[in-house]
């Protein structure tokens, strides 16, 4: 095997695998990457978490998660309306892994078997089933929201007035709306990265995938984000991992980061050299390019453009480690917010976690 270093990524030499080529146009080699700011770090009492973060063209942004009071795990949804910061009350009692919005009186929060809806003044709560597990959910409108289950070939769509269920030709841990009837998820199917596409109707349909070379027959090969930029502009990342011994003889886990990019003609693919932490997020920049989310904890993100790739560390305050657990452009800007929690250095089983927010533009 060889490794080559091409627009500031080192990618694997397989056969088949070559490195992704950016929007034409999207960007200048005399342009410097927007800066990340960690904008604010919360100060409530115990532990608070950020697991996801949506943003709205008014520019507010919601993230949710989950909070500790008194030993007992409580959901957490937290606002900035570009002025302040609020938690939202009569926020249900679960730990929240996801969150849509489509307008400030259409937001939904997903935890275990449950999706609420916040429409202004309060929540309302439906079932999804008790073993739907919710991984990622989009939201176009008030009647059109999708959520996808974590390790289920399942997914869930609002219509406005039901949740009913989609039986998924894979494993999805992502999902985005392009338009009304077209939607894309993405996530795994057996031993090989899987994109399924949803264009009305009743199923959901996989999308022809060019095979990945496993570098072990246990590997585990995944998707853990999708974007949908345009029919011929659409992104997803992810990465690969098995288990193997070190040159010392100890069991370890190596892994690969994993992106296929799609031009409207065919998926180029790309697989990092190993030990690169999988890519874990990916949202456009709003100025023609995207960025990418290596890793969660202290996480990388890459700016990448047409003229390259540049790399950036996620900030963080001295004496913490941070985990960057979700990004969102506001959308018609190039202003990109992220949502997750800070620790003290070291521990990451500290008790004392605080949620956090990031900021580029």
């Amino acid at each position: 095997m060889r490794y080559v270093l091409v627009a500031g990524a080192a990618v694997l030499g397989l056969t088949g695998v070559v490195v992704v080529a950016p929007p034409a146009g999207a960007g200048s080699a005399t342009q410097a990457p927007p800066v990340w700011k960690l904008v604010k770090v919360n100060t409530l009492p115990r532990d608070d978490v950020l697991n996801d973060v949506a943003t709205l063209k008014n520019g507010s942004v919601w993230a949710a998660g989950h909070r500790v009071v008194n030993g007992k795990v409580k959901g957490i949804v937290e606002r900035f309306d570009g002025k302040k910061w609020t938690l939202l009350p009569g926020v249900p009692a679960l730990d929240l892994t996801a969150i849509a919005a489509s307008s400030p009186k259409s937001v939904w929060v997903f935890g275990q078997g449950k999706a609420s809806r916040w429409n202004g003044k309060s929540w309302t709560t439906r079932s999804l089933g008790k073993r739907f597990a919710t991984a990622d959910a989009d939201a176009l409108n008030v009647k059109d929201v999708w959520a996808v289950g974590a390790q289920m070939a399942s997914a869930r769509h609002w219509n406005g007035t039901s949740w009913r269920s989609f039986a998924l030709p894979g494993q999805a841990s992502a999902v985005d709306i392009y338009k009304a009837r077209d939607v894309w998820a993405a996530g795994l199917n057996g031993s090989q990265p899987s994109i399924m596409r949803w264009r009305g109707g009743s199923s959901w349909k996989p999308v022809p995938l060019p095979p990945i070379a496993l570098p072990s027959p246990d590997a585990e090969v995944g998707f853990r984000d999708i974007l949908v930029i345009g029919p011929k502009n659409v992104w997803a990342v992810g990465g690969i991992s098995w288990e193997g011994a070190n040159e010392e003889g100890d069991d370890v886990t190596f892994s690969r980061t994993l992106l296929m990019h799609w031009n409207g003609t065919k998926w180029t693919t790309m697989v990092g050299k190993t030990g690169g932490q999988p890519y874990t997020q990916v949202t456009p920049d709003g100025t023609g390019g995207v960025w990418i989310v290596q890793g969660a904890w202290n996480a990388t993100l890459w700016h990448v453009t047409g003229s390259g790739w540049k790399s950036t560390p996620l900030p963080r305050k001295p004496g913490t480690d941070a985990v960057l657990s979700s990004i969102a452009r506001i959308p018609g800007t190039a202003t990109t917010w992220g949502a997750g929690f800070t620790v003290p250095q070291g521990d990451p089983d500290d008790p004392s976690a605080n949620g956090a927010f990031w900021r580029a533009r």
